[in-house]
């Protein structure tokens, strides 16, 4: 049975010590280890053996994959949810414990080092939709959050509140109606995961590039890293012409039912 982990300054330290060697695909860990957002856990409390931060449907391990805390933190892994790049222990022991139910599925890194204002600033400048994208405020996210089955997943903030202080966002507008949006799903303190979302009908039209250079145009200014971690061939595609530098596709993993 796992136990969360206070976020204190102390269990920060060890958080902290625990994920230093693995890779950074996103925003997740750091925000764990911030107190930003998201979960941490333990398999015990004074002498921890294993490690497990979750950030929404992101899954991170560390420590002993072996010991029978890492195993029952393990076993807790829910269906549809992402085992995000962990030590190869873990991976070797997901596949143990859920065999053929644990599916691979490839997702895609990008390094915005390269990316530059002046490309970023044409990209929106020359966009029909420049002058259709507004920032998110108040109004607009209670509309979005209200909405049954919202596109904009700000779950991990504690209010839509906590959104407007700490977040970022553009919505596109197609009359009054909100075709689309791309926002901060994730935020610490070297910057934000990018989240882009464009209505079915709407796509294609280059709704998601005046979006998407308009959000990342504003974090270079600020000087935040925008994170940009593709799940398809559409976001790559997109992040390429942004011109972030693709890095590697990597695999995470997650259970069927």
């Amino acid at each position: 049975m796992s136990i969360e982990l206070e976020l204190n300054k102390t269990n920060r330290i060890r958080l902290a010590r625990a994920f230093q060697r693995h890779k950074r695909v996103d925003c997740s860990i750091d925000c764990v280890v911030e107190g930003q957002m998201g979960q941490a856990f333990v398999d015990q409390l004074l002498q921890p053996a294993a490690f497990r931060i979750t950030v929404g449907p992101f899954w991170y391990f560390a420590g002993q994959a072996d010991d029978p805390g890492g195993r029952s933190l393990l076993q807790e892994f829910p269906s549809y949810s992402l085992l995000m790049p962990s030590p190869p222990e873990w991976i070797a022991a997901a596949h143990e414990v859920f065999q053929e139910r644990l599916v691979p599925f490839t997702r895609y890194s990008f390094s915005p080092h390269q990316l530059a204002e002046a490309h970023l600033a044409g990209l929106f400048d020359q966009s029909p939709y420049r002058d259709r994208v507004v920032a998110l405020d108040s109004e607009r996210v209670a509309g979005l959050t209200a909405q049954p089955e919202s596109f904009f997943e700000i779950a991990d903030f504690d209010s839509a509140a906590d959104f407007l202080e700490r977040g970022i966002g553009y919505a596109a507008l197609e009359g009054e109606q909100v075709i689309g949006v791309a926002y901060s799903s994730l935020v610490c303190s070297r910057g934000i995961e990018v989240s882009i979302y464009v209505e079915e009908r709407c796509r294609e039209r280059g709704v998601g590039t005046a979006l998407a250079s308009r959000l990342v145009l504003d974090c270079k200014r600020q000087g935040m890293w925008p994170n940009w971690d593709a799940a398809n061939p559409e976001s790559c595609k997109l992040a390429l012409k942004l011109g972030y530098r693709f890095v590697e596709a990597y695999e995470a993993y997650y259970c069927v039912a």
